[in-house]
């Protein structure tokens, strides 16, 4: 990857990255200022290691495999830290509904790999992923609008779930984009 091009992954990483941080660590928590150290901490790392590991898995498989493995490398990876780090185990709450702590363990995973495949995706500047890359930049702009209008708008009592609910539905929805994306993947391939 060019220098250029370089800048333009950990630039969208960080944007994806920043959009959902900013709700979710500055707006629900009201600490407006303070998420956006931890957010680069946290990010750029991420997003050096993630690329790193993308390099490596695109001189070894074929490209829809390797983008495959990356997607599910950077989702664990990102998990591990929600998990380790900063403690939102699918244990720390034993009382809490099975099916709502897969999703919301699915969610995080699905936030974290889309922060490392969203710039691959949006880098990608082949005709054959074209309406792949339109279609996710629509449903990333649509979910982040309502994630954003919630987080504004809903009384108070209910700002955290409804906005938590979702980001969840945005990035877990935003797979069916990726499913879509592979298969253009093994098409050209």
């Amino acid at each position: 990857m060019r220098p250029k091009a370089s800048l333009r992954f950990y630039f969208l990483g960080l944007a994806v990255a920043a959009l959902e941080e900013f709700i979710t660590q500055g707006v629900l928590k009201q600490n407006y200022a303070a998420w956006i150290v931890p957010t680069i901490i946290a990010f750029v790392p991420f997003l050096i290691l993630v690329r790193c590991i993308g390099g490596l898995l695109d001189n070894n498989f074929a490209e829809a495999r390797a983008v495959l493995i990356y997607y599910v490398a950077a989702g664990g990876i990102g998990l591990l830290f929600e998990w380790f780090v900063i403690g939102l185990t699918p244990w720390s709450n034993p009382s809490a509904p099975f099916l709502a702590m897969l999703i919301f363990q699915l969610g995080m995973f699905s936030f974290w790999g889309s922060v490392a495949l969203a710039p691959r995706l949006l880098l990608d500047r082949r005709e054959s992923v074209g309406r792949v890359r339109r279609w996710f930049v629509r449903a990333l702009i649509s979910g982040m609008a309502v994630i954003y209008v919630l987080a504004f708008t809903v009384p108070r009592e209910i700002r955290f779930p409804a906005t938590i609910a979702a980001v969840l539905f945005t990035f877990l929805a935003l797979n069916i984009s990726y499913h879509q994306y592979l298969r253009a993947l093994r098409t050209a391939g």
